[in-house]
């Protein structure tokens, strides 16, 4: 089955930016001993047009309820504050980047799950008195462990450095929206401090943790010329509280590295081991970006991108129909250039909805593939590295095959339906840089 011809309509594709807040980064995942918020975000307002107010959800039941106040560029403080990182003037709009610091109350314990998930409101109020809003989520593990837990609880995390504990210049958490207009990341900036609360526990699956991998990563999440993939770092695996285990990375610098200016992240991915050796089912796999700790963020030289030139549409009609007989359909969506020049390469990520019975499907080898045809029908193929679960493909370096403003291209991947999938309609959701957007509708029939 290939996929429908498609047509042209004049609506736009919802963009964070014009309407919220862009979620650059944040603090994605922490044990309970660690209830902080870190967020970096990008809004684009009416020119003049400056913040008055930051508030966000303290305790993560939905209602913006502490407010922080501003303080002076790169400053790196401990309270509840936010610094606007730049200011960057175009024609018809004015483009603010911030980063945001905070206490959060979130660390009520979890088990008998191993985690539980809290949606931090983030409200910019602007001085015209409309009110931006992102809702970034947290995952907040179990940070105590017994033999009696289910399996996933007491999986290994690291800390999230917060206030002075783990030393650094001005403190420890200034590797988080750290500004280094220079291009040099001092070596006190991105701690690693492991734990493992199965750590040294006999008879036990994932009972021991040595390392970590880590990478920095682009605002695009395309990887950063310091770590062109995730590389191990050996760390010492602790049950304790204790920092004195703690692992700092070198100093980095990106400009001698000929890395480009911008927004990085600072990812990591905790390790352990089972008794025999082998690796543990429970730990966190380097291949799916999903699985990441965020524990740190840098702005180099950063101004804004001017070029956010992509817009992205559903696919349209017909629509996708797929039957319990293992028919394999392709969903898609519609990629359209919005300003001159070539759109740079993208990561594109594809998950399927929850409870829909729906499935991914393999085609031939390498596998997994994402399909970009461009204007004039000419077809790449991309693999992609799917997620421990099968719920999500990532797709990175994409060329879409945009070459100027107005240029076309759409892209797909080849789904199927399980044999209890409920009739009705749904979709895949696709993320394409940092633009989402619904698939083409696919249909599910008996």
């Amino acid at each position: 089955m290939t996929p429908p011809a498609t047509r042209r309509d004049n609506c736009n594709a919802a963009d964070p930016e014009l309407t919220g807040i862009r979620t650059l980064g944040h603090a994605n995942r922490f044990a309970t001993w660690d209830s902080e918020f870190r967020y970096d975000g990008r809004i684009r307002v009416p020119v003049g047009v400056k913040i008055k107010q930051i508030k966000y959800s303290c305790y993560g039941n939905g209602s913006a309820d502490t407010a922080v106040g501003e303080v002076k560029r790169g400053r790196g403080g401990i309270d509840q504050e936010y610094e606007v990182i730049d200011l960057t003037f175009l024609d018809d709009s004015d483009v603010i980047t911030f980063t945001l610091r905070g206490d959060l109350d979130v660390d009520a314990d979890p088990r008998p799950a191993y985690s539980r998930t809290y949606q931090i409101r983030v409200d910019v109020t602007l001085d015209d008195g409309t009110v931006r809003t992102a809702n970034p989520r947290v995952e907040v593990l179990a940070g105590a462990w017994d033999r009696s837990n289910p399996e996933k609880v007491g999986r290994p995390f690291v800390r999230l450095p917060y206030d002075t504990g783990w030393g650094g210049t001005p403190n420890s958490q200034a590797g988080f929206g750290y500004v280094c207009d220079d291009g040099l990341i001092p070596g006190d900036k991105f701690i690693i401090d492991l734990v493992n609360l199965r750590e040294g526990v006999a008879d036990v699956d994932s009972n021991h943790s040595d390392s970590v991998y880590y990478q920095l990563v682009h605002e695009d999440g395309t990887p950063s010329a310091y770590t062109p993939t995730p590389q191990v770092q050996k760390a010492t695996g602790h049950p304790g509280g204790g920092v004195e285990h703690k692992v700092t990375l070198p100093p980095i610098d990106l400009r001698r590295l000929g890395d480009r200016p911008g927004y990085y992240r600072f990812l990591v991915w905790p390790q352990s081991s089972n008794a025999d050796g082998g690796v543990s089912g429970i730990c966190w796999n380097p291949k799916v970006i999903e699985d990441a700790f965020q524990v740190g963020s840098v702005y180099y030289r950063y101004t804004a991108p001017q070029s956010a030139a992509l817009s992205v549409f559903p696919g349209e009609p017909p629509d996708v129909r797929l039957t319990h007989a293992g028919d394999i359909g392709y969903p898609g969506v519609r990629l359209v250039a919005d300003g001159d020049g070539t759109v740079p390469a993208q990561t594109v990520r594809v998950s399927l909805p929850q409870g829909k019975g729906l499935q991914f499907a393999a085609e031939g080898n390498p596998g997994y593939l994402l399909t970009v045809q461009g204007a004039r029908g000419s077809r790449r193929f991309f693999p992609g590295a799917v997620s421990a679960d099968g719920q999500r493909i990532t797709f990175r370096n994409v060329d879409l095959g945009l070459l100027g403003k107005g240029s076309e291209s759409r892209a797909w991947v080849a789904a199927k339906a399980s044999r209890n999938a409920p009739p009705g309609d749904t979709h895949l959701n696709f993320q394409v840089g940092d633009r989402t957007m619904s698939s083409t509708t696919i249909n599910v029939v008996g």
